[in-house]
């Protein structure tokens, strides 16, 4: 199947989603320091975007940093947050004027971040919201639990009575976004990590065995023909 014809089948996922996994183990493999997989891992972000894109889906979430994670090595920490910013300066150069809508998920008011990290993401969310062909949503200090607490707390704020999907979607950060149809977890790991709890109820997941940075466009599209190959029911027969 050529892309092409790919793009045009009603059965393609219109968000998908990435946890990029196996980062650490990759340089290891490799006698390198676990630095030298994060920077491949970030490099490797930007092909899949392209990848995405290049495949006509319109919604790209990618799980780059937990809120489990502020327990790794500050070392390695400090590493991530350097990448972070300059994440953020290379998709100002590159998207800000492709009509692609950045947005980040996650607890932006926690001052474990950095405060120029903080700075230009919030800079790099405000100049894109207007944006309408590609929405990625990059998810640094996110957790699952602490979106729907969010949510939650938010609703209550503003003393509605009585709650339905609707209203308490328009409080999870996914909020200007497509149902997520599929997750993506590298390296083999099927566990969710405490992610989009409430988005992914109905997603399908593949959890392909290759190690992030070495995650290929090739192995993107095995996926999402693996997964048009599902019927996706969601609880109705289809006779």
């Amino acid at each position: 199947m050529n892309i092409e014809k790919l793009k045009q089948d009603p059965r393609m996922p219109k968000h998908i989603a990435f946890i990029i996994d196996g980062n650490g183990r990759w340089a290891k493999l490799r006698g390198q320091p676990r630095s030298v997989g994060h920077k491949f891992g970030a490099d490797n972000v930007k092909r899949q975007i392209e990848a995405v894109r290049d495949l006509g889906i319109k919604n790209l979430s990618i799980y780059c940093f937990s809120s489990e994670n502020w327990k790794r090595p500050q070392k390695e920490v400090d590493y991530l947050m350097s990448l972070f910013e300059n994440m953020m300066d290379e998709y100002r150069q590159e998207y800000i004027d492709k009509d692609v809508k950045i947005i980040f998920s996650g607890d932006f008011n926690d001052e474990r971040l950095p405060k120029v990290v903080r700075e230009k993401a919030k800079k790099l969310s405000e100049d894109s919201a207007k944006k309408t062909e590609f929405i990625l949503n990059l998810c640094i200090n996110y957790g699952g639990r602490q979106e729907i607490l969010k949510a939650v707390n938010e609703i209550v704020f503003e003393n509605v009575k009585s709650v339905d999907s609707k209203i308490f979607e328009r409080h999870l950060y996914t909020a200007d976004m497509l149902p997520l149809d599929l997750v993506i977890r590298t390296s083999g790991e099927q566990r969710s990590s405490n992610f989009m709890p409430w988005q992914t109820t109905y997603s399908e997941w593949m959890y392909p065995k290759k190690l992030w940075p070495s995650f290929s466009k090739k192995d993107l599209i095995k996926c999402i023909k693996s997964y048009m190959k599902r019927n996706r029911r969601f609880g109705e027969i289809k006779e």
